[in-house]
């Protein structure tokens, strides 16, 4: 589990970030395009990928920590099979959450990174920081999955 205590946080930070952006977004006017940027089509549709890729990453990390604490519950040894999902799962958790941030940040406009310390720049750096830790290296992680699935046995210690 200890994994998934690394994406759990870059989740919250997407997840943040996104209702943030939104309640920005309501009020704010591009003058290049002459409209309110809520009435952009294409802010519309990054909100609804951005959203999209939160919730998914959030259903998965929560199924797969729900299913291994139930069988730590009943001191049941934790099954290869779920612990490379989990981290299989993990790893695409942050991965989808950065790149929510990351479409999230290019709608924001110039004026996020040159008026100091905004919510969704501020969820773009920690985002991007805690990506950089070693729980997720996303090549290493599905690896591990990609070896179970095909029945070799894992040497990895993060599995």
């Amino acid at each position: 589990m200890f994994t998934t205590t690394i994406s759990t946080p870059i989740v919250g930070i997407a997840e943040g970030a996104f209702d943030s952006y939104a309640e920005a977004t309501r009020k704010r006017f591009r003058v290049s395009y002459g409209q309110k940027v809520a009435e952009d089509p294409f802010a519309q549709v990054r909100i609804a990928r951005a959203a999209s890729d939160i919730d998914a990453s959030w259903l998965q990390l929560t199924r797969n920590m729900g299913e291994m604490y139930a069988l730590a519950e009943r001191g049941e040894e934790i099954p290869m099979e779920l612990r490379t999902r989990t981290r299989r799962d993990q790893v695409l958790a942050t991965e989808r959450s950065v790149a929510a941030v990351d479409l999230l940040m290019e709608n924001s406009g110039g004026s996020a990174m040159r008026t100091g310390p905004g919510l969704v720049q501020r969820a773009w750096r920690d985002a991007h920081t805690g990506r950089g830790h070693a729980a997720n290296d996303p090549e290493r992680a599905l690896v591990m999955y990609g070896q179970s699935a095909l029945g070799i046995d894992i040497q990895d210690t993060m599995a």
